[in-house]
């Protein structure tokens, strides 16, 4: 699906196809976020008056670089993940064994569904700490960039959450539910903390 261009993936979404769907979208706007966060790094690198911040700065890239290639890479998994749901729905199930088979398939497919949303979610908390250090020692004129990095890091975090949740209600294994349910209330409410925290932060830079 980001094979596609800018255009044709929303045009795709727009069409109503099954895929790519709310948690490809939540995916691809995290990793637009990192991308952001990114952007600041390398408007950081070179400048003579950041030299101070030069080996942070390229820690940071590093370390966002590959969390942008991931979420991109999870922007296909969810995708791929949905598919495999719709699949094991149009298993026969014209007897007990066929039936058993797609109650299953549908099992583990849903699993699936609900662990690359947790990935996101997992991605995005490690992409809040570098967000907060873009803002503490990014080049500031990038402030507003950086803004919009945590904007959209907060939308997808909340976006993530509900397609774990959703998926989750359909799964048979109670623990694992419950097990990943903790996990993504704790992960979602930490972002979410964070990015308010950055947010009170951002509006005392404006304002200055």
């Amino acid at each position: 699906m980001t094979r596609l261009s800018v255009k044709d993936y929303v045009q795709r979404v727009a069409d109503g196809y099954p895929t790519p769907g709310g948690g490809s979208v939540c995916a691809l706007a995290g990793s637009l976020g990192a991308a952001l966060c990114l952007m600041v790094a390398n408007l950081t690198l070179g400048r003579e008056k950041y030299r101070s911040e030069w080996p942070e700065m390229h820690k940071l890239s590093h370390s966002v670089s590959n969390l942008l290639s991931g979420l991109l890479e999870l922007a296909e998994r969810d995708a791929e993940a949905y598919d495999g749901v719709l699949s094991a729905y149009k298993l026969d199930q014209k007897n007990e064994s066929q039936k058993e088979e797609r109650r299953d398939a549908i099992d583990s497919a849903m699993k699936q569904a609900a662990l690359v949303p947790m990935e996101v979610l997992r991605a995005l908390a490690k992409l809040t700490d570098f967000v907060e250090e873009a803002i503490e020692k990014g080049n500031p004129n990038c402030l507003c960039d950086i803004a919009v990095a945590a904007q959209l890091i907060r939308a997808t975090a909340i976006g993530a959450s509900y397609n774990v949740r959703v998926n989750l209600s359909n799964i048979a294994d109670k623990n694992f539910s419950s097990c990943l349910q903790n996990e993504m209330t704790g992960l979602k409410n930490n972002i979410v903390q964070a990015i308010d925290r950055l947010e009170a932060r951002i509006e005392v830079a404006f304002k200055m």
